[in-house]
């Protein structure tokens, strides 16, 4: 009854009877009853006891042996962020308690950005939702807009039955952007991101040093880490060779954009430095046979999966897929669809290398 009376008086904005007075009034009671307590437990002598916990919220219990991770007001439960944030977060915080090494701490964070810097990292972790509330807004211009009225407000100019309703929450990513570009400039949809012919490309840098390493840096700024140093210190991967770049049709209209021309500088194969004009190295380039054999191999693999995963959007569905027409979900809250649109993306582009190379027949992604 207390605490339910405490959210009525402390609540000065919203509250229905506001009065900072009993709120304040019975804060005090619970400390001093609080209080009471460790001082009655630290005195007696027969029971040899320490209070080690002296908050009102506790979640131990007699019988457990192995601690809970249990989070209130940071970014692992807050949803104000994008979930890369959250989750490497947790697993921080997993790895130094446990271990109570900050070096393996410090491990685990170059792995996660090499995994990010690389593209090997989900898209689905990289989307932000925030309410947007058309109306209230200053009227200086699209720029003093937030990013999710941005992406509303775009998507408003194609379609004016795309206005979302008040206060709902619209999903947008950040991409690359030309040299000099503010933010407001690299705010897309996410499906914009996830077209099979999309010219955009997460802006990694942009998620590991505003978003990833600002929240962990208060956390592990605590025990002295210096996440940025720890960032400069790591060796640059280099992104996948396949899946990872665009087409380079001359009728696409997004070819003048820098991060168009950010292409792979290793070999498909091997892995080895070449040409950015090339695919393969001259090594690999020698053997046609081995060539044509592991990118056949490749793309069996890649047609496989994208078959399973069309097999559970069919089962999910309800049996709504056709030959023709594709999968038809595009649910941004569905793991499978971002798994889907990641294996047409590295199938289309292995398909147009090996069609280029006289290799291995095009396919037809869009299928799926």
């Amino acid at each position: 009854m207390e605490n339910v009376t405490y959210g009525y008086t402390a609540a000065g904005f919203s509250g229905r009877m506001p009065c900072a007075e009993l709120a304040d009034s019975i804060v005090q009671c619970g400390r001093r009853t609080l209080e009471n307590a460790i001082s009655f437990i630290s005195k007696c002598d027969k029971w040899n006891a320490r209070v080690i916990y002296g908050d009102t919220d506790s979640y131990e219990r007699p019988d457990q042996n192995n601690p809970t991770f249990d989070a209130k007001g940071i970014e692992t439960v807050r949803r104000d962020t994008c979930r890369a944030v959250s989750k490497t977060m947790e697993q921080s915080l997993r790895i130094f308690f446990e271990h109570q090494n900050i070096d393996m701490v410090k491990s685990y964070l170059q792995r996660q950005w090499a995994r990010i810097i690389s593209g090997r990292a989900s898209s689905e972790d990289f989307v932000f939702a925030k309410e947007v509330r058309l109306g209230t807004y200053s009227a200086r211009g699209a720029s003093a807009l937030p990013p999710a009225a941005i992406v509303a407000t775009k998507a408003m100019k194609a379609d004016p039955r795309a206005e979302p309703q008040y206060a709902k929450q619209v999903p947008y990513v950040v991409v690359h952007g030309e040299p000099g570009a503010h933010l407001v400039d690299m705010i897309v949809d996410p499906m914009d991101l996830l077209a099979i012919d999309s010219p955009f490309r997460l802006n990694d840098i942009y998620y590991i040093r505003k978003q990833i390493i600002p929240a962990l840096q208060r956390v592990f700024g605590l025990v002295g880490a210096d996440l940025n140093q720890w960032f400069s210190e790591m060796p640059r991967p280099a992104r996948e060779a396949v899946g990872k770049r665009h087409s380079r049709d001359p009728a696409n209209s997004h070819r003048k954009r820098i991060d168009y021309y950010d292409l792979s500088k290793h070999c498909i194969i091997c892995g080895d430095l070449v040409q950015t004009s090339k695919h393969f190295c001259l090594s690999c380039s020698k053997n046609e046979a081995t060539v044509a054999i592991a990118l056949a191999e490749r793309a069996s693999k890649l047609e496989k999966d994208i078959q399973h995963l069309a097999a559970i959007c069919c089962h999910c569905g309800g049996g709504d897929w056709l030959i023709d027409n594709g999968v038809k979900c595009i649910s941004l809250a569905c793991s499978v669809f971002y798994e889907r649109r990641k294996v047409q993306k590295e199938l289309k582009s292995l398909s147009a290398v090996s069609t280029e190379a006289g290799f291995y027949p095009r396919c037809n992604v869009e299928w799926f």
